[in-house]
């Protein structure tokens, strides 16, 4: 049996630059700026950070990657204050990753070509990677302020022998792996020491989590068994590798994706997407994914509680859910402020002769007056778009405003997540 001869993925991706998938200190969905004590993610490494999938909405630029690296920030947003930055360039291999962040600890903007070869690459492809090799500085400046580190590396290095087998005979193509894995396991861990070892200088006071590696190929492939084989002897030498970085300081944890994806391989990934050999996550696979790091980090994958059919979105306020719904009018949202207090336990006065609610935290007073187009923030007049508003709740009467008020004159960070259709809240 031979491999069928496929196109290489890396032609689907050639528009993908138009994305503009560069690194950002950014709290993605129309989030409010970060500022004080937030919890800080960046993302290295290749493809599979970037969230890529081969699919005509993502080409044409009519949807946005959503992988794993996304669903992490979804997960911090449960917890805590966040900011997440990318830097994960397409088709990087990890003598790439090395070079990328050598540059940052140098201080020195690189370009593609002083990463790796792009060469056999779209052209898209090293355009992506220039716009991220030209941001080392940024990049040594978030790795310095960096509470986690993920990254996933290694997939381009090992694809390498299915393309070498993929043409030949089973029995060639087996031997080919047998001979080819053990040397590229001992390069990719000797190149991962390199990279720890930079990577804890910058980023000092990070936890770091890698991803080992999933199969490229499904359940009852002739090969499936050998690949199986190897790839939990990789799994098990990247576990011995994290407990001896572990044990010299560098804090280091594998994320064991790969034990996800087993038996799951032609459901979670597009391997076998008509002619095209492409070994990226489809949304399932980067839940998948997404759940592997999520538990090695927090010990859980978090999800918003199932709406009601007339509930727009879920409004989670330091990790829980408030208890009566939001109510969009004009596109705009509105949250009980009496839900919003409660939830941060702030004290909140209501003067009915003037209709004013006095909101107050950590030395923080907003004024609001139903039906005003300003509010006082420590006694300072600030523009208002959108007043407040008496709605009866059950058989209470409260006061309602946007969620402008709770990021602008409450000062907390506000973050809705189109995909999760949540808006998360955090002091």
């Amino acid at each position: 049996m031979k491999f069928k001869s496929r196109k290489p993925f890396t032609a689907l991706i050639a528009s993908l630059l138009a994305l503009s998938v560069v690194p950002s200190v950014s709290a993605a969905d129309n989030a409010a700026a970060v500022s004080k004590d937030a919890y800080r993610i960046v993302a290295l490494g290749d493809s599979l950070s970037v969230g890529f999938e081969p699919l005509p909405e993502i080409i044409n630029q009519t949807s946005a990657p959503y992988g794993y690296v996304d669903r992490l920030f979804d997960q911090s947003l449960f917890r805590d204050r966040s900011e997440m930055a990318n830097y994960a360039i397409l088709g990087l291999t990890t003598k790439g990753l090395n070079n990328l962040l050598q540059g940052a600890a140098d201080q020195s903007k690189l370009t593609s070509a002083d990463l790796q070869d792009f060469s056999s690459f779209a052209a898209g492809v090293a355009q992506q990677a220039d716009q991220v090799a030209a941001k080392t500085p940024e990049l040594a400046a978030d790795l310095g302020m960096a509470d986690l580190v993920v990254l996933t590396i290694g997939g381009n290095d090992f694809t390498a022998i299915i393309n070498d087998a993929k043409d030949k005979p089973i029995e060639s193509a087996r031997q080919i792996i047998q001979d080819s894995f053990l040397k590229t396991m001992n390069n990719y861990t000797e190149d991962l020491d390199k990279m720890m070892t930079i990577l804890h200088e910058l980023a000092p006071n990070a936890q770091i989590v890698v991803a080992d590696q999933y199969l490229p190929l499904f359940k009852g492939h002739e090969l499936y068994p050998d690949l199986l084989q190897v790839a939990k002897k990789l799994t098990t030498e990247l576990d011995t590798f994290a407990n001896g970085l572990s044990k010299k300081g560098i804090p280091l944890k594998i994320a064991h994706v790969s034990e996800k994806f087993v038996g799951n391989e032609a459901s979670y990934t597009y391997f076998n997407m008509m002619e095209n050999f492409d070994i990226h996550p489809k949304q399932a696979g980067y839940e998948a994914m997404a759940q592997a790091f999520s538990q090695t980090i927090w010990g859980e994958y978090l999800k918003p509680a199932p709406r009601a059919a007339d509930v727009p979105l879920s409004v989670v306020i330091n990790g829980k859910e408030i208890p009566s719904k939001p109510v969009t009018v004009n596109n705009t949202t509105f949250l009980a402020l009496r839900d919003v207090a409660n939830a941060v336990k702030a004290d909140l006065k209501w003067t009915q002769k003037t209709k004013t609610a006095v909101f107050t935290k950590d030395g923080r007073e907003v004024v609001i007056t139903i039906g005003s187009k300003t509010i006082l923030i420590n006694g300072v007049t600030k523009p208002l778009d959108h007043p407040a508003y008496f709605q009866q709740d059950g058989k209470t009467q409260k006061t309602y405003v946007p969620l402008a008020v709770i990021s602008e004159g409450l000062d907390f960070q506000v973050v809705f997540r189109k995909k999760l259709m949540t808006a998360f809240i955090n002091l």
